[in-house]
């Protein structure tokens, strides 16, 4: 048994290789966005002597070894010069008081107990006076006595008031003295107030431990430490300079000594982008199969990515010092609206659409999940590829890049107001910066477009206009060697475009296709019915399986037109795939006329084009409009009746057949190409006035006849 046929088993192989390549392709654009992510790292050890100049990635402030021993001299230097805070205890003060009181309280009590017991005993507290300071002032009343205690704590208060270091009773007494110079008190008074005072003063201005240390944390808080600064660019370890240990501090200080990258941020990258490669490969299956069966827009689809990426990338690293170049925000430079316009051109505007989001999504991650960015690069991406749509001539392409940057410049001052405090200048040069990205990337579109059609044999709207140019040799050759099949292609052009339109399809593609869909016609122009002009027919003396080989082979006969005069790809699928695998049924039914015994299910494969059937919808819509068109142009004398029944008739025959079946075209598509079709013939055949009768009208008037009418 064979395991498989060698088509299939090539298709295999060429599916691995795809995968292979698909890889690759990953990998790279990961790695390419891993790159932020790895870490500047140095791995000299001390005493090695180093073999190039290493640079301060960035500005720094740090503290040293040395510096850290500078600073705690300095505060011990300082805490040495703080001096012992006194303050006044007021606890004191409050015992003073309570003591001199209480020694007042004590002398009216005894006072009490000496009149009523003559030998009542001097309380202790009471043993400081003197026997005739003591004899004295339980003679007086307690009005005297609550004087006196007034006076004394007033003196106390004065006294203790300014702070007291030391008791000096000489100078005590003095002081006490000369302030109540001024009162009329005897001198016992004065003995009893200058005793209570002497025996309870005592000194209140102490040392504080707790204001010191605060004195102290203060003048230490208010030290600048010692720091090592470090300019961004600053040589840190010149060439040939042999590595200490503060080289080695500094290093760790910046966090660019023995670093080593962090391998599950690359994993998580390599997962991102493998999604955005998956949900891009399902998006083209499900919605645009035509390319996802075609690796070459895989390829330009990738490129372009590739080249966003590394440009972003280069962009990342610049770096301009002085001001005011250095407010220059790079990443505004970003090329999304190439990528967008490229793709738009080579694959389809929803492509685009779906690459320059898994762009933005890329460089985001790139920029460390800059948010912000993200917001820029997919607007930009979404005005572009709207701006671009259907933009086939290089003068749109470049109205649709001035477009872009002005709104390129919008999106900077959304940018702007929403990051923290940018100056005026920052916008004024930055809103540049964008609309010459947006200018910029319309010209290198236009530039590189060319380069991209030949590398991967895409053929564009710009690439086809040319070829629409009805002074193509080709098209001027079938002019002249095949009029009548020129004359039906221009008809199939007209009919096929303007089903293009109805269907949002590309009419460019359609109008060009028809042009040469039908050249392989002229290598055997007299052996079709339009190309014969009443001359004897070809086809009459031949049997009806050589006049179906040489009819169905206009098909590869164009393909070798197309080849020779170099006709894009797409043209070639159109001449291959305008009649599909359609029988072609006169020739067939002359056969089952001529033999009997023909077996009809096989033989009908015989008599069938080789296709293959419309890949795509503009080979569909001209399949359609090829068949209408000369099934019309056939009819003698058309009316629009006729003409909308043959029209539905080649239709419903074309559907049974199932020669749309790989064809992206809806039910409701193929209403709407039936519709363009009739209103294009109701152009053509609509009614008109009978011209020749109304000539032999006028004729049979004789001129009496018309005299007698002017009369």
């Amino acid at each position: 048994m064979l395991n498989g046929s060698p088509s299939s088993n090539k298709h295999t192989e060429v599916k691995w290789i795809v995968g292979a390549l698909a890889l690759l392709g990953t990998l790279l654009i990961t790695l390419i966005i891993f790159t932020p992510y790895i870490p500047y790292s140095i791995s000299l050890n001390e005493g090695d002597q180093s073999s190039s100049t290493v640079f301060s990635p960035r500005y720094l402030e740090f503290q040293t070894e040395d510096d850290i021993v500078k600073t705690a001299e300095l505060k011990k230097k300082r805490e040495s010069l703080v001096k012992g805070i006194f303050i006044i205890d007021k606890n004191i003060n409050k015992m003073i008081q309570s003591d001199v009181a209480n020694s007042i309280t004590s002398i009216k009590e005894y006072k009490k107990k000496k009149l009523s017991e003559s030998d009542a005993e001097i309380p202790g507290n009471l043993g400081f006076l003197s026997p005739s300071a003591l004899s004295y002032v339980i003679k007086l009343d307690n009005k005297s006595l609550n004087t006196l205690e007034y006076l004394i704590f007033q003196n106390l208060e004065s006294t203790l008031s300014y702070g007291l270091k030391a008791v000096d009773t000489d100078e005590l007494k003095l002081n006490l003295f000369r302030k109540m110079r001024v009162l009329d008190l005897t001198q016992q008074s004065k003995d009893f107030i200058y005793q209570v005072t002497v025996h309870f003063i005592q000194p209140n201005y102490v040392f504080s431990q707790k204001e010191t240390e605060l004195s102290i944390q203060r003048e230490i808080a208010s030290i600048i430490p010692f720091k090592t600064v470090l300019k961004k660019g600053e040589p840190i370890l010149y060439s040939n300079e042999i590595v200490t240990v503060a080289h080695i501090e500094i290093f760790k200080a910046l966090n660019i000594y023995g670093v080593k990258a962090n391998l599950n941020k690359f994993f998580g990258i390599f997962l991102i982008c493998s999604i955005m490669f998956l949900l891009f490969e399902r998006f083209v299956y499900y919605f645009n199969f035509y390319v996802h069966q075609r690796y070459r827009y895989f390829g330009a689809t990738f490129l372009t990515v590739l080249i966003v990426i590394v440009i972003a990338r280069v962009l990342q690293e610049l770096d301009v010092s002085g001001f005011p170049w250095e407010l220059i925000e790079f990443k505004y430079l970003i090329p999304i609206p190439f990528a967008a316009m490229v793709l738009s051109l080579l694959v389809s505007s929803n492509v685009s659409m779906l690459c320059g989001t898994i762009i933005s999504i890329l460089v985001a991650v790139m920029f460390k999940l800059d948010f912000l960015l993200f917001f820029y690069l997919f607007s930009m991406n979404c005005v572009t590829v709207f701006s671009s749509y259907k933009k086939y001539k290089r003068t749109e392409l470049a109205a649709s890049g001035n477009i872009v940057g002005l709104s390129s410049a919008i999106l900077i001052i959304i940018n702007g107001t929403l990051g923290d405090g940018q100056e005026y200048l920052w916008f004024f040069m930055n809103i540049g910066v964008g609309f010459i990205n947006g200018v910029g990337s319309a010209m290198l579109s236009l530039a590189v477009l060319p380069y991209f059609e030949g590398l991967f044999k895409i053929t564009t709207q710009q690439s086809l206009l040319e070829y629409s140019n009805l002074n193509h040799p080709l098209l001027k050759r079938l002019m002249l060697t095949a009029p009548g099949t020129y004359q039906h292609s221009l008809m199939v052009a007209n009919l096929a475009e303007t089903a293009a339109e109805s269907l949002k399809a590309d009419p460019v593609l359609c109008r060009v296709g028809a042009y040469f869909h039908d050249v392989g016609k002229m290598k055997r122009p007299m052996f079709f019915t339009e190309n014969q002009g009443g001359n004897d027919n070809p086809h009459d003396g031949l049997s009806p399986r050589m006049s179906k080989i040489v009819i169905s082979s206009h098909t590869k006969d164009g393909v070798e037109f197309a080849e020779k005069y170099k006709l894009p790809n797409v043209l070639k699928d159109i001449i291959l795939q305008h009649h599909g695998t359609t029988l072609v049924s006169f020739f067939y039914t002359q056969a089952l006329h001529q033999d009997e015994d023909i077996n009809t299910e096989t033989s009908k494969d015989e008599f069938r084009y080789a296709g293959p059937k419309p890949q795509f919808k503009e080979s569909g819509i001209i399949m359609l409009a090829d068949s209408v068109e000369a099934a019309v142009r056939s009819m003698k004398k058309p009316t629009l009746n006729k003409i909308e029944n043959i029209i539905d008739k080649i239709f419903k025959s074309k559907m049974d057949d199932d020669q749309l079946s790989e064809c992206p075209i809806t039910l409701n598509e193929i209403q709407q190409i039936k519709k363009s079709f009739l209103n294009m013939f109701k152009g053509i055949y609509h009614s008109r006035v009978n011209y020749a009768d109304e000539i032999d009208k006028i004729m049979e008037q004789t001129p009496e006849k018309l005299s007698d009418e002017k009369t």
